[in-house]
């Protein structure tokens, strides 16, 4: 408790200075701006467009050049048989000293993969919709977050108007406090009244210092979630409802732009292009290979001293897969196996999906119906609290019946406030079931 009232401290103190207006769509731009959840999808779809390429797929050739040199001095003693120099005029042995001899070897290469059960075309297709994924991802994780930052802002608004009428209602109990001492004291009143009136301000208080704390920590978890530095905003109170929903039309908007049902269509996709590839992996591969080498070779302990050779390799490589272990039959199963997963996956998450945004609709079309009852009920609480004031203040009513009308007042502003929060946070629901958050 005493932190949360340090924390009040240095909030009011900040407060005391200047408050600028904070709007929802502020505080989002805030936020996106500022989340690192946003940031790592980014450059998980940087780092998938890096390897989105003929290249990564296999479908480009290698290039490869290569060189090298070596050389040496030696001491060297030859012996050669007697049965190699026919005419009897050769020396037994050669010796030589500090005999040098080198190497220069320089090559370049090709290699290209002619035909491989058109592989490459399936990765590269994986690696699209691989991008997709991410690109998706990215616009899922925006769209929590806008979420988040909702249902936040809305917290500070409920705790806002919690304050506003707790403090309303302090106020008033302070001044009738005020004008029944003053009564005391000229003898109109009794003591009981003036120990009733004092247990109201007291009581008042209470709740105003407690939605206050409630305020101020609200207002510091929005600050943090959108990356601000302090709380020195105020939030606008405005309200407006979408009546014009129609669930077939909700329905439709979810099939073709919800996030989730997405991913998992492409997850789907790539499951498709890895059992492609799989079955790929049992067909013959093709090569062509070319080269150019050039050889330089010079030695001092040699029959020949200098020897050059240069030239053209051209060819090609079949190679057919004759035994892996069943490794290759395994891997297919398991790619198939995989893809009826990924189609269980997709039909789950277009259910769970349907029955939420359906769900929400009708929620939010209840929820509509139920706020207007709760404004009328709270007019009619106001025009009720009214009358017991003025019939309290003619002494008709006691204290405890004016008390209560009083508490019943605020619990139905604040329940009025609330279900206005609530409803809001369900339309943003409802636009993010549909993919429509982003564009609100």
């Amino acid at each position: 408790m005493r932190n949360y009232l340090i924390i009040l401290a240095l909030l009011t103190s900040y407060n005391n200075f200047s408050q600028e207006q904070l709007t929802l769509e502020k505080a989002i731009e805030y936020g996106l701006s500022n989340s690192h959840e946003i940031n790592i999808a980014r450059n998980d779809v940087r780092i998938i467009k890096n390897v989105n390429h003929l290249g990564a797929a296999g479908m480009l050739p290698n290039i490869s050049i290569s060189s090298g040199y070596n050389g040496s001095i030696n001491d060297s003693e030859l012996e050669f048989n007697s049965f190699l120099d026919l005419s009897g005029n050769m020396e037994s042995d050669i010796s030589a000293t500090q005999a040098k001899s080198s190497n220069l070897t320089s090559s370049i290469g090709l290699n290209y993969r002619l035909f491989n059960g058109f592989s490459g075309i399936y990765t590269l297709g994986k690696f699209k919709n691989q991008k997709s994924v991410a690109d998706e991802n990215l616009r899922y994780q925006i769209e929590n977050k806008i979420i988040e930052i909702a249902q936040q802002y809305y917290d500070v608004l409920n705790k806002d108007n919690a304050y506003q009428t707790y403090k309303k209602s302090y106020e008033i109990s302070r001044d009738r406090y005020n004008q029944v001492a003053e009564r005391y004291n000229f003898g109109s009143v009794s003591k009981l009244n003036l120990l009733n009136s004092e247990v109201n301000v007291n009581q008042d208080k209470i709740k105003m210092e407690e939605a206050s704390i409630m305020l101020s920590s609200s207002k510091l978890n929005l600050a943090l979630l959108i990356g601000l530095n302090d709380t020195l905003f105020i939030i606008k109170n405005e309200f407006s409802f979408n009546n014009n929903l129609n669930l077939d039309n909700l329905l439709n908007q979810m099939s073709q732009n919800n996030s989730s049902i997405t991913m998992a269509q492409l997850n789907y996709a790539i499951a498709q292009d890895e059992l492609k590839i799989a079955k790929s992996n049992f067909t013959p591969n093709i090569d062509l290979f070319s080269s150019y080498s050039y050889n330089n070779r010079k030695s001092e302990t040699s029959f020949i001293s200098k020897q050059k050779d240069y030239g053209v390799i051209v060819g090609l490589n079949i190679e057919i897969p004759v035994f892996s272990a069943n490794m290759k039959r395994k891997n297919f199963q398991n790619a198939k196996i995989n893809l009826d997963s990924r189609n269980q996956s997709l039909e789950h998450i277009k259910s769970t999906i349907k029955t939420a945004l359906v769900n929400a609709y009708y929620n939010y079309q209840e929820g509509l119906k139920n706020l207007t009852l709760l404004e009328k009920n709270l007019e009619t609480i106001k025009k009720t609290s009214q009358l017991n004031k003025e019939l309290y203040e003619m002494g008709q009513i006691s204290n405890l019946e004016y008390r209560e009308s009083e508490i019943l007042l605020d619990q139905a502003e604040i329940n009025y406030t609330s279900k206005l929060s609530a409803m809001k946070i369900q339309e943003y629901l409802i636009y993010q079931l549909t993919g429509q958050l982003q564009t609100k």
